[in-house]
């Protein structure tokens, strides 16, 4: 029962932090490019 309440808690989570942790990798990764270049 736990684990259900935990993932039930967890996954709308992680579907709302993964476009900014997306748009962060993104960044960072531009970022590298344009000193890189």
């Amino acid at each position: 029962m736990t684990g259900t309440y935990a993932a039930s808690f967890l996954i709308p989570m992680l579907v709302g932090f993964l476009p900014i942790a997306l748009a962060v990798v993104m960044g960072l990764f531009f970022l590298y490019v344009e000193s890189e270049a």
